[in-house]
Order: structure tokens, then sequence, then C-alpha cells
């Protein structure tokens, strides 16, 4: 290069990055927004796809490919895609399998973004549905209507109150009925649960929880099939809902973790729903698998071997004056809504996930004011369990 170049320039184009030759021992990042062409063949083989390259940042990066094809693998899948947030990821489920006329079966225990897609955005596509209880096959059956309903959508693990899906069931009905099956697995992950070794056709998660792990990750991630997942990508990529460079690489990052800390996150949770299902008449009902309370206390023991999450609800016996009086008295535990972090956080779900439902409709669910939800961080158990003692004596000293 001429070195007549005038400040200007030179500062413009000085310092041009050689990559190494020898492999770095983490995944490097890939900021870039757009790549360079050789020439005009460079472009139409890049687009073609007869030459590996990269284009624009929206189309996806090396980051994404690498973080999906991470989960693609921890799932079995053949193939995954990274999403913009967890509910973009749900979208690309839904929207690329279903058009107008068609109908979608979805656990009546779905996460409160999911029921706003559900009730706002399906009607103005023509999209019929039905929530069901998923943990009964009778109403399951009832619900699929062969021919019309092509999605049925489940959670693994339902938020709050950690329901449990009858899953085989579920898979059977739908695929007997042309229906594919659709699991949020993102309370339980990848370390835990693997919903298409049971049958699902789409695994979708947010990638915010405990995927990313630290709180400091903004994604969503889809694994299944080559073909729906190319469709879901294609979706991705034309509504500008890709997964960010920097998410992807902060994500794979926290999957190297991921099983050591599932594994940790499982037994908090253990701990502090035993402590707290002693922790009557404070303390009226406690939202845990491990529990022999759980209705699906022995659909757990098969489907989650391992452990599951570190998720778990409970009630308080005053309503939210008692809530309030809990959380005030917490000392470590913040209120934070969101979930799956190193740290132990609690919820208020009516206020949060939940609060676009209508009332009645969140009684009749069980997501009541008197309901907090503890995502168990992988601090030692005694001291989750130290602090959960501070906020019931609060709520004790309130009278």
């Amino acid at each position: 290069m001429d070195d007549s170049r005038r400040i200007d320039t030179l500062a413009v184009h000085a310092g041009a990055m050689a990559a190494p030759c020898n492999a770095p021992v983490s995944p490097p990042l890939y900021q870039a927004s757009a790549y360079v062409f050789e020439d005009l063949d460079d472009v139409e083989a890049i687009y073609g796809g007869t030459k590996a390259g990269k284009i624009y940042w929206r189309y996806g990066g090396p980051n994404g490919e690498a973080f999906a094809r991470a989960v693609a693998e921890l799932e079995g899948a053949q193939d995954g895609v990274g999403a913009a947030s967890g509910m973009a990821a749900i979208c690309a489920a839904f929207f690329t399998n279903l058009k107008a006329g068609d109908h979608a079966v979805v656990t009546r225990d779905v996460y409160g973004g999911t029921h706003a897609i559900v009730t706002k955005d399906f009607p103005g596509r023509a999209i019929e549905s039905t929530f069901v209880d998923a943990c009964d096959p009778q109403a399951l059956r009832a619900a699929i209507i062969p021919g019309r309903t092509k999605v049925v959508y489940l959670e693994a693990l339902t938020n709050p109150l950690t329901r449990i899906p009858a899953l085989e069931q579920a898979v059977s009905l739908a695929h007997e009925a042309g229906a594919l099956v659709v699991v949020d697995a993102t309370f339980a992950s990848p370390a835990l649960f693997h919903a298409l070794d049971h049958g699902a056709d789409l695994v979708v998660h947010s990638v915010t929880k405990y995927l990313g792990g630290h709180g400091d990750v903004g994604a969503g991630v889809l694994a299944g099939s080559r073909l729906l997942i190319d469709a879901a990508r294609t979706y991705l990529v034309r509504t500008g809902a890709t997964i960010p460079h920097f998410e992807a690489w902060l994500a794979q990052r926290g999957l190297r973790t991921l099983a050591l800390r599932m594994e940790r996150h499982s037994r908090n949770a253990e701990a502090a729903a035993a402590f707290l299902a002693g922790a009557a008449p404070i303390v009226t009902r406690v939202h845990h698998p491990s529990l022999p309370s759980h209705p699906q206390h022995e659909a757990a023991a098969r489907l989650f071997p391992l452990g599951c999450g570190g998720m778990l609800s409970f009630e308080l016996s005053d309503g939210r004056a008692a809530v309030d009086a809990f959380v005030k008295g917490l000392r470590m535990i913040e209120m934070v809504h969101s979930l799956g972090e190193v740290g132990t956080t609690i919820s208020y779900s009516v206020a949060s996930s939940h609060r676009g439902i209508p009332a009645a409709e969140r009684d009749a669910l069980g997501v009541t004011e008197s309901l907090l939800r503890l995502s168990c961080g992988i601090e030692r158990s005694d001291d989750i369990i130290d602090d959960l003692r501070r906020g019931l004596a609060a709520v004790r000293e309130r009278g």
C-alpha cells in the first residue's frame, strides 16, 4: 500500500487485523455488521451458498451460528437458530407453522408474553386457539381438531407453578392429528431435559435465562429439524429478529458451565422448597416437582431424573400485604422480574409475567396475589434459606 495516503485516509484503513494461524482457546467475537466481497463473482458465490461467507449482520454471523449449533448439539437436534429474544423465537415457531384458518392448542399455564401473542396477535392473522390444561390428556384430546390444529404448544415446566404437561400423550395426539409439538423448555434447559427425545418437533428457549445464566444476555433460540429451522431462520432474517453477535458470544460462554450451574440450581431449589413446605402457617403452599405434594411429582421423577431446575413458587397466608412484608424482609435475595441467573432472585407474577392477564383468569390458574416465584441461584443453599427465614420473620412481625 502506498504510504503517501493522507492522515484522514490512513486513520480509516490503518492496522488491518491478521487472523492467527492457530485457533483461540475460546470463541472470538465477530462484531462486524457487514463483510467485504472480493468481486462480483464472490458476491454471487456467497449469496448463492456455494462459498462459505457472511453478508450482513441480519443474515447471521459466526457467533450466532456457533451458538445455535451448540444448542442444537445439546438438544440432539438437526439444526438451531438464534433469535433476538425468547419472544422472537416463540413468534418464529408460531408464525412459520400457522396461517389464516389454522388452529393452535396452547397450555393454559403459558407464560404471560406468550399468552399476549396468542390472544392479541393470533386474531389479527385469523388464527384460532384453545387454551387447555396440558396436564390432562382428555382435555388435550378434546381440544385438538384433526386437520385444523397445526401446533400444540407446551412448556416443559410452567411459569410460575412448575406444572409438567402430559408430554407423551400430547405428542401422540398432536401427531395423529397432523400437528407439530412446540415445547418451551426455558425452565429446564438442555442440561436437564430434551423435549425432542420425547417426540417434540421444536424446542424454544429464552437464552436470557439459564443458557446465558449471568443476567447479561437478551436472546432466544430454537432447535429442531433442518426443515423447520430453515423456515424459522428465514422468518427471523426477514423480520430483523436474528440474535446479535455479542449476545451470541456471551450465551455460548454461558453454555460452558450450564450443566454445573443447573445441578446447583436444582439442588438449591429442592432445599428451598423443602424448607418452605415446613413453614406453615405463613406459607400455605409450595409448588416444586421435587415435593410429594406436587401433582406431577411422579412425572418429574421420570422426565427430570437430574433435577427440575431452580424455579419454584409459594403462597403466603395473607395476600399482597404478606408478600410486601416478606420481600422487604429479605437482605440477599433481590426482586428481579427475570430468572435463571447465578444469584437468587424473587418475583411477583401478578405484577410482572402475568400482569396483562385478567385477574379472574390469573386466579383460576392459581397465579394469585399470594404467590411469589423464587429463582434459586448457585449460592450455598444455607444462605438462601437464611434469607427466606428473614422474609418469613418480617411477615410474622407484621402480625
